[in-house]
């Protein structure tokens, strides 16, 4: 169908549409939708004229579709059931009954652990409803697509200091730095200076849109001897666990990662070391009550969990 003939068809048309589908007569479709059977019949002419086709064919006492009939009613059935929920959910929303979906961007290092938490979480209290993760390191446009509602939520530590962007503070992480515990230099008492005499892993930068946290500003400024380049976050510890390179990871993700890969922990002097952790949304989501629910969601699984 072309623009024009969308601008003209009548939401009527369609939802009589799918009820001649289902109940294979004009009389019953016109019952279910509340419609006089005279009106219901020209409804059907007039869609019949704007598609181009007959759209039913009698078999027996019944109509059933023709073959452009047969392949617009699961477009227009599943056009209608996203059009029926949005409408919902816009009056309240049910977490019980919903079936919505949400994408939740994580670029912190823990962001797949975060994921299933979140997961579990939603399965109990929301079975129907699903939750999409994004655990890139380096989102290419997260603004954009909160902005665009491509993501519904983010978690992350690089705050988006836009206007009409809402950053709302979950729990507080600390940056530490990592070595294999067999290193030779390498003690946890270790210093800056010690860390600036290794070589060094690193994740590739984020493109700096927005203003840097103050703890990772800061660590730009030292000299590091960087040996290599990786784009994900948790590609540093397996780095370091091998070599005799140093990196730097979330605390969050050392206390949960350092024991399984023998990994010693070096804190950092407290002007470098401690980060906001973020959730992040657009200001257009702030009264849509699915957003709300799953904001409290994030709340009651991730809030407070950090140093």
């Amino acid at each position: 169908m072309s623009d024009v003939n969308l601008r003209r068809l009548d939401l009527n048309l369609l939802n009589l549409f799918e009820a001649i589908c289902e109940t294979g007569s004009v009389t019953a479709a016109a019952d279910r939708i509340a419609m006089s059977q005279s009106a219901a019949s020209h409804a059907l002419a007039r869609m019949r004229e704007q598609i181009g086709d007959e759209l039913f064919v009698r078999n027996g006492r019944a109509l059933v579709p023709t073959p452009i009939g047969a392949r617009l009613f699961p477009e227009i059935r599943s056009a209608l059931d996203h059009l029926r929920r949005a409408i919902g959910e816009a009056q309240g929303f049910d977490p019980a009954r919903s079936v919505r979906s949400f994408t939740v961007a994580i670029p912190h290092i823990m962001g797949p652990f975060m994921a299933l938490q979140l997961r579990a979480r939603a399965r109990s209290a929301a079975a129907g409803v699903t939750l999409r993760f994004d655990t890139h390191t380096r989102p290419v446009d997260l603004a954009g697509d909160l902005a665009e509602g491509v993501v519904d939520l983010a978690i992350d530590w690089m705050p988006i200091t836009r206007p009409s962007f809402v950053n709302r503070v979950l729990f507080r992480d600390r940056i530490v730095a990592i070595a294999r515990a067999g290193h030779a230099r390498m003690r946890p008492g270790a210093t800056i200076d010690d860390l600036l005499a290794e070589e060094t892993v690193r994740v590739q930068h984020r493109r700096p849109t927005d203003e840097l946290p103050h703890a990772v500003s800061r660590l730009t400024e030292y000299p590091w001897q960087v040996a290599m380049t990786v784009s994900e976050a948790l590609e540093v510890p397996a780095i370091v666990a091998s070599t005799e390179l140093v990196g730097a990871i979330f605390g969050s993700a050392a206390r949960l990662i350092s024991p399984a890969l023998g990994l010693i922990e070096i804190r950092l002097p407290d002007d470098l070391g401690q980060i906001a952790i973020q959730a992040i949304w657009h200001e257009s989501r702030r009264v849509d009550a699915g957003h709300v629910w799953l904001r409290q969601l994030v709340d009651a699984e991730l809030a407070g969990r950090g140093d």
